[in-house]
């Protein structure tokens, strides 16, 4: 019994020590100083320099002490060793804002595991808001209910025309251009950072350069930006960057040049000349730069038919559905009957008031075309999916004399743009043909290769025209000037035949063209995605890792980058981002997104 209450005695008796240690020793601990430390990092800060070996140390949304070594405390400590830590990546040109605008894809998430904190949307003349909002709009949801990356907005001239002269091909009167400019003016004391134009599409194609000049003149004063897809990327690219360094030079505003490349195998070589035409400007401080997304094919959906649309319609006429007979047959509704229909149909639901607003306000020829835009698809009404269109054209190929002119107009159209090793099959239903070039398709079926193309068509193949040369995009790639943008968006995942650039642009960037080819140094692909955007973007406080910068941080495992996605199958996620950090938040963590929506929306200062 003695034993047992000695034995007791110890035991209290040495848990009172352990307490008393434990509480001494909470007593004595320092609360944390810093929110997050990175501990033990590669860093390259953006600059062009050697990186160094360092601890980050962030608090509240900043960096606040770069050291070799950081003592004091942090609430949480990453172990950076074995990663590279950059500044988060600017995507100087996306259209995310298409579905971002609905809450699923509000993270971005394609984006975040590319290692992007920032992006830039509304570009190509289209504005980051739909034609019944105003920039404050979008704003105050994304503010309110939160975004993945840190987004700047762009109002785009092909909207704002649009609302004030329709789809019509005309000059705006004096009237109607000082309406457009009230329209930009709005949108820039809102908090856009500048204008976008898309001058090869409608109705962007319609204006002339003096209108253009006239809206950017809008946004000078605002320090805004003037991006533009420019009037011609093929064999007049070289009048099409003179056009833009005109508009920058007689307006004031910077100008900059969306994904820079010259398509077509003609044209090969071009960029040459357009990158002297663009030096020569500079060299007269004209503050002209461009940004690049590293891939050979383009369009956001980048399969096109092999047979030309022309030669699969044929040279005689037969009545074809097109978009004046979709907009007679919606004329027999009245107003209040389309506006029904179209709130039916609206992705954008529930319909906000402005939305009903602007509908109700248009008048009855523009709101035919823009409701029968919503409720009727034309294209489910061409090609070899069309058992109409399809039955027309094999009934031509039935006659020999007929089917020699469209072998050799197909045969033509392959070889006069790009060549048939330049054709990529992306998605066949006879798998061992995905990924192979259309001469390599003509041989492996003994076919010539207007045969090979005509039954690749047929059997439903989405094939890859390969528009840009390898040289080219490294050429442009090198220059000091040129930034990177995906050109991407933030798709449902799973969901359409997307561009990989959407998954893929930034770590592909780093890894074939700085790892694997080193066409370029690893610093020059980081400055491309960091600093340098954000110089062009006049944003003074991102885009580096210094003290007193915002927390915008990526850290990559180089060696497990894995690029998964493919043209035949482009919604897979990138991997080998560690952690990214958003205004100094951890967002992936340990690889995985955590559910956390940290961006803010980039206004200018003015």
């Amino acid at each position: 019994m003695r034993r047992r209450m000695l034995a007791l005695l110890v035991y209290a008796g040495t848990g009172l020590l352990c307490l008393l240690h434990i509480s001494l020793f909470t007593q004595t601990q320092s609360p944390p100083v810093y929110d997050v430390l990175i501990k033990n990092g590669t860093v390259y800060d953006g600059s062009l320099a050697a990186p160094l070996k360092a601890d980050i140390a962030i608090k509240d949304d900043r960096i606040a002490k770069i050291a070799r070594s950081i003592k004091e405390p942090a609430a949480r400590e990453i172990e950076a060793k074995g990663l590279i830590v950059t500044p988060g990546f600017i995507d100087l040109h996306t259209h995310v804002d298409d579905g971002m605008y609905f809450p699923e894809n509000r993270a971005c998430l394609n984006y975040l595991l590319q290692g992007v904190t920032s992006i830039v949307a509304g570009q190509c003349g289209g504005s980051a808001w739909p034609i019944f909002e105003k920039a404050e709009d979008l704003i105050n949801t994304w503010t309110k209910e939160g975004i993945g990356p840190n987004a700047a907005l762009l109002v785009g001239h092909g909207q704002v025309r649009q609302i004030i002269l329709g789809m019509e091909n005309r000059a705006p009167t004096p009237e109607e251009l000082e309406k457009m400019k009230a329209l930009v003016q709005e949108a820039m004391e809102q908090g856009a950072s500048g204008l976008s134009t898309g001058l090869i599409y409608l109705p962007g194609s319609f204006s002339k350069t003096d209108e253009i000049i006239e809206l950017a003149k809008v946004i000078a004063p605002y320090g805004g930006i003037y991006h533009t897809h420019v009037r011609n990327e093929r064999n007049r690219l070289l009048d099409a960057i003179k056009e833009a360094i005109e508009i920058s030079e007689k307006s004031g505003a910077r100008a900059h040049i969306s994904h820079f490349k010259v398509m077509g195998k003609a044209n090969w070589g071009l960029v040459k000349q357009a990158c002297l035409i663009i030096e020569d400007a500079r060299a007269k401080n004209l503050k002209i730069t461009a940004d690049q997304y590293p891939y050979s094919f383009t369009n956001g959906y980048p399969y096109l038919p092999l047979i030309p649309r022309a030669t699969w319609i044929g040279r005689e006429a037969v009545d074809r559905l097109n978009s004046t007979d979709v907009q007679k047959m919606f004329e027999h509704f009245g107003d209040s009957e389309l506006v029904e229909l179209y709130k039916k149909v609206t992705p954008y639901y529930p319909l906000s008031e402005r939305q009903l607003q602007f509908i109700k306000s248009l008048p009855r020829n523009r709101l035919v075309a823009f409701a029968s835009q919503f409720l009727f698809d034309l294209s489910s009404f061409q090609g070899p999916e069309n058992m109409r269109e399809r039955m027309l054209f094999l009934k031509r190929m039935a006659n020999s004399e007929e089917a020699q002119r469209i072998r050799q107009e197909v045969r033509k159209s392959i070889e006069d743009t790009l060549g048939p090793e330049n054709y990529i099959v992306g998605i066949c239903v006879e798998k061992n043909l995905e990924g192979k070039s259309l001469r390599e398709v003509a041989a492996i079926k003994g076919k010539t290769i207007e045969d090979a193309a005509i039954e690749l068509d047929l059997m439903g193949a989405k094939c890859i025209p390969f528009q840009m040369c390898e040289p080219d995009i490294e050429y442009i790639m090198n220059k000091d000037y040129v930034g990177t943008g995906s050109d991407g968006t933030a798709p449902p995942y799973g969901i359409g035949l997307t561009h990989i650039r959407s998954y893929s642009t930034f770590l592909h960037k780093i890894k074939k063209y700085a790892i694997d080819k080193k066409a370029i140094s690893l610093a020059q692909a980081i400055r491309s995605q960091t600093s340098l955007p954000a110089e062009i973007m006049n944003w003074n406080d991102r885009g580096w890792i210094k003290e007193g910068y915002k927390a915008d941080l990526a850290l990559i495992d180089l060696k497990n980058l894995k690029l998964p996605t493919s043209i035949s199958n482009p919604h897979q996620y990138s991997q080998g981002v560690a952690f990214l950090l958003i205004n100094g938040q951890v967002t992936i963590d340990n690889g995985k997104w955590n559910g956390k929506l940290p961006g803010k929306i980039l206004k200018l200062k003015k």
